[in-house]
């Protein structure tokens, strides 16, 4: 799609024009131009693009057209870089008439092969623009695109039989509840989820089952664009339902406006129920056309139903009528497979052979449960013979038969909606996951930075304050809500961790991605790129793949690795002096043990990720990467960075820590600094900053420059430097994670001088002894996450923090000296996650009814002396995951007597130990390789260490009690716990 490109160049062109980077004369002029030109393009991209999509022969000259345009964007977008690089006079150089006289002279051959190529691309361009009426382009808009590219897959939808509607039960009984059950009064009902979930098809189901509940009813087929055209046809659809002749003649002419079409239709429905469907709603604004010409009668029955792939217009109604969201999931497994074996065999008396059963399981695992994708594959398979070697062919080829069999593309038209329906911009977001594997999980965070640094945050659309990285965030969240990316993992509070897109979905963009030579996938199967490719993804390869290949990486943006098992000396070094116009360069758990100094020849780089790389130091040429914003050294050896970091100047997020030999909180390990930062001015994240050298105070001095602060991590820190750490953080006000571990045997964390703390702070972390609690925390009313380790304090602090407004998190460790932990009724309302650990002094935990409401995870480790408390565990009414971690045998007897248990779950016994998160900051090594995997519903108790023999009894069920809670007891409880529980 040419617009992607053209759209992209035209915002690059734009801000080159306005950045600091001094442009000559000619090249100026000539920038100027071309963009104009393109300017001029741009309005018949749109019709062209759709055309291209058709995918008919009467689109192949169009399909022509919109390639050559492609690559000339990217001809001129070449030109331009290699220019900035080599040169366009940086403001350092720019000192004096001599150097002034020098740059024009060394410049002149460079200077005039640029400005003739920008010179013959825009001649190409605009004889590209002159052919735009030869091939019928015009121009259009976003929904005139998507309109010619609908395909009617929703006739079907009106047809579907009760038993073609599987694993939908709830979803039929909750809406029949809304539609039917509900309150006597104008109610807006919405049906939620991707497209080829099915919405339609349930929704039309209960409308023809239920229609005759209403005075009045009318079903519309909204698609993109809600029009004055929609009130008319809701008005005659109305009155032929009604057996009545819409009155037609003389009427258009007096209801060619707005205001008189509503009146007409409140007038027809005043005073009567009615139900009103409107199906495949796009637009945020349809609800302002129909807000006041539905009526609002009180004590009448009357539905409004939605089906949209976006949240946020069902949201939006809720201005002005109670609305009632359902988002439709996908099927789970047992209900896929039962579609896909009735819709493949459905002609078949046979049933599935034997032989076919794994293939059905991967044709199904690869649907993720989306019934269209189900439907569409089984029509398929239903005309292929029923064969291992046949489906298996057909399963290798369904990428490359997406958007061309006739039984595939009516999936691929429905993702080609959504995908016409974005932005430009969201569109480059989307196609990113690209360069991802299939059902890969990737960090929010990463994913974040990377879209910054490739400049697909539009500035001009920012608001107020915002910073780059909370403009993409809010591009993640808008292709969340329009069901085109998925959630994998949240945070406590609730905020997206990690996403992803479903399997098809992901094959999808990867034949656009190829298309329009936005990224390949680089791999053992193909090593080979087309030479337009502008980002590379490199997936399962070893070194063989490198040797006697010649391709020129030199057009090359991006580059991310996701699995090489090793590489040369000479390739390594012969891939970073390879891309001179790398963008983005991310090697996590690349087989790399050293940086080579061609590093500093990457000019143009902007994110650079070396996590979980075996380097050990950093070379001082990374001083030259002066467009740098990311470098990520998160779990490799780097203890030390070189002096030429302070060069750096438009670094915005810097982290390098790891965990030494043992992943926790204790063995924590920083980065060394030889010089200083305080020109760093614009970094947002500092992690983890060693402070206990020489020059560690000046450091910390120079911190107070940084006020765009938002993540800040410091390392042993000495106590005669706490008053300066207070310093610094007074000067961040836009601090939300802080972390500071003292340095051992130097005394407290003394952090008492903050008087007015970061207003925005949400994540604490003190590891170190405290003379007492910093008074300024029980202020920090945004705080989600808090953790004291080694606080050691004489007096228990939970008094003080249980007022803490928003926590959710709490993470106690070795944090007091106290015999007693007392919580009583109405501390932490919010609290879900509790932590208590490694308290050597604990003999009695109280938890009185009404404490903890929401408390849904409870962890208790190491806490020798305890011997009462564990009848305090049932006054946690939402418990739902328990953990006892090298915990005294006669406590974890106790809590196996106490705990509620549910009578449909006996217990189990099993040595299945497993690693959760164990590299992950927010999960200390000590819980994660003891604890075992909870179940994910009700709630699991896990008793770990140490192991027994298994014993050789079959364990009974226990009565019922609360009838909350699931045990999974592992096989370390002892034989006086085993038969007290055989007692019970």
């Amino acid at each position: 799609m040419a617009s992607v490109a053209v759209d992209s160049l035209i915002m690059k062109l734009a801000r080159l024009l306005n950045e600091e980077v001094t442009l000559l004369r000619d090249v100026r002029t000539k920038v100027e131009g071309v963009r104009d030109e393109l300017c001029l393009i741009q309005a018949y991209l749109k019709d062209a693009d759709a055309k291209a999509d058709t995918a008919d022969t009467s689109s192949h000259a169009v399909k022509v057209w919109v390639n050559q345009l492609r690559r000339a964007s990217f001809r001129i977008e070449d030109a331009v870089d290699f220019y900035i690089i080599k040169l366009a006079p940086h403001p350092s150089q720019r000192r004096g008439m001599l150097c002034k006289f020098c740059l024009v002279i060394t410049s002149v051959v460079p200077r005039h092969r640029i400005t003739s190529e920008i010179v013959n691309v825009t001649a190409s361009i605009r004889k590209l623009y002159e052919d735009k009426q030869a091939l019928g382009l015009s121009p259009s808009s976003e929904q005139n695109v998507a309109e010619r590219i609908r395909y009617d897959l929703r006739m079907g939808s009106h047809f579907i039989r009760d038993d073609e509607l599987v694993g939908v039960d709830y979803a039929k009984n909750l809406l029949i509840d809304w539609l039917i059950h509900g309150e006597a009064r104008r109610t807006i009902i919405s049906v939620v989820g991707e497209g080829g979930l099915g919405k339609t098809a349930i929704v039309r189901n209960l409308y023809n089952k239920h229609k005759e509940d209403f005075d009045c009813y009318a079903w519309i087929t909204v698609s993109h664009s809600f029009k004055e055209e929609h009130l008319q046809t809701i008005m005659q659809t109305l009155y032929e339902n009604d057996g009545k002749k819409y009155p037609v003649e003389g009427i258009r002419e007096k209801e060619v406006d707005k205001c008189n079409l509503t009146q007409k239709l409140r007038d027809y429905l005043q005073g009567k129920s009615y139900m009103i469907v409107f199906d495949d709603v796009w637009e945020i604004n349809f609800w302002e056309c129909m807000e006041f010409a539905l009526p609002a009668d009180t004590n009448i029955r009357s539905r409004i139903i939605i089906t949209t792939r976006d949240r946020g217009i069902a949201e939006f109604c809720q201005r002005s009528a109670p609305v009632h969201i359902h988002e439709l999931k996908p099927l789970p497994a047992d209900d896929a497979l039962k579609l896909f074996l009735l819709k493949t065999f459905q002609f078949d008396h046979h049933g599935c052979p034997q032989d076919l059963n794994d293939l059905s399981q991967r044709f199904v695992k690869r649907c993720k449960g989306v019934p269209l994708a189900i439907v569409v594959i089984s029509g398929l398979l239903s005309t292929k013979k029923k064969t291992v070697s046949e489906w298996q062919k057909v399963y290798d080829s369904l990428r490359s038969k997406f958007s061309t069999d006739p039984h595939l593309r009516s999936f691929y038209l429905v993702l080609l909606e959504s995908y016409h329906d974005l932005p430009y911009h969201l569109r480059l977001c989307l196609l990113y996951f690209g360069l991802f594997p299939q059902d890969y999980s990737v960090k929010c965070s990463t994913l974040i930075r990377l879209w910054v640094a490739e400049g697909f945050v539009n500035e001009n659309e920012m608001f107020g304050d915002q910073t780059l990285e909370e403009a993409a965030e809010d591009y993640l969240a808008e292709l969340i809500r329009r069901s085109l990316v998925k959630v994998s993992n949240v945070f406590v509070n609730g905020k997206v961790k990690s996403c992803r897109v479903h399997d098809l979905m992901h094959d999808f963009i990867v034949r656009k991605c190829e298309e329009l030579n936005f990224c390949q996938v680089v791999s053992k199967q193909q090593f080979g790129f087309h030479e337009w490719t502008r980002r590379i993804s490199i997936q399962n390869i070893d070194k063989s793949a490198f040797i006697g290949n010649d391709q020129s990486f030199v057009r090359v943006r991006s580059c991310l690795s996701c699995g090489i098992e090793e590489l040369s000396e000479s390739v390594v070094k012969s891939l970073f002096s390879g891309f001179n116009l790398l963008v983005t360069l991310g090697l996590e758990d690349f087989p790399l043990d050293h940086l080579p100094e061609v590093v500093g020849n990457l000019l143009n780089l902007k994110y650079l990720s070396l996590r979980k790389t075996k380097i050990k130091t950093i070379p001082k040429s990374i001083g030259k990467l002066q467009k740098l914003q990311t470098l990520n050294l998160r779990d490799t050896q780097v203890l030390e960075l070189p002096m030429e970091i302070n060069k750096l100047v438009k670094l915005r997020h810097l982290l390098s820590y790891s965990f030494g030999s043992k992943e926790h909180w204790q063995h924590l390990l920083g980065f060394r600094l030889n010089g200083g930062i305080g020109g760093l001015t614009d970094l947002q994240s500092l992690a983890m900053v060693d402070t206990s050298t020489a020059n560690g105070d000046g450091i910390i001095r120079e911190m107070e420059n940084m006020i765009n602060m938002k993540k800040l991590g410091i390392v042993e820190l000495s106590e005669v430097n706490g008053s300066s750490v207070c310093n610094a953080i007074k000067n961040m006000p836009n601090l939300c994670s802080l972390s500071i571990k003292a340095a051992e045997n130097c005394g407290f964390l003394v952090l008492q001088a903050i008087v007015d703390p970061p207003a925005n702070l949400q994540r604490l972390y003190l590891n170190g002894p405290l003379q007492r609690l910093p008074e300024w925390i029980p202020k920090l009313k945004h705080l989600i996450k808090l953790r004291l380790i080694g606080s050691r304090l004489a007096e228990d602090p939970l008094p003080k923090l249980e007022g803490l407004p928003e926590l959710l998190e709490l993470h106690l460790d070795h944090y007091c000296e106290s015999e007693e932990v007392h919580f009583k009724c109405g501390w932490f309302e919010k609290l879900k996650e509790l932590t208590l650990q490694r308290m050597n002094t604990l003999r009695t935990l109280k938890i009185d009814k009404g404490a903890l409401p929401k408390l849904e995870v409870l962890r208790l480790g190491s806490c020798p002396q305890i011997i009462e408390g564990a009848d305090a565990i049932q006054n946690l009414e939402a418990l739902k995951n328990l953990y006892l971690i090298d915990m005294p045998i006669q406590f974890k007897d106790d809590i196996a007597l106490n705990i509620p248990y549910n009578i449909d779950m006996p217990i189990q016994y099993s040595n299945d130990i497993a690693l959760n998160n164990p590299k992950d900051i927010d999960m200390p090594r000590q819980f994660a390789n003891d604890i075992s995997t909870p179940l994910k519903e009700n709630t699991t108790l896990d008793i770990s260490p140490p192991l027994l023999p298994p014993p050789q009894l079959t364990p009974p069920r226990l009565p019922p009690r609360r009838g909350q809670l699931k045990v999974k007891v592992l096989q370390d409880l002892a034989s006086a716990a085993i038969r007290s529980l055989s007692a019970a």
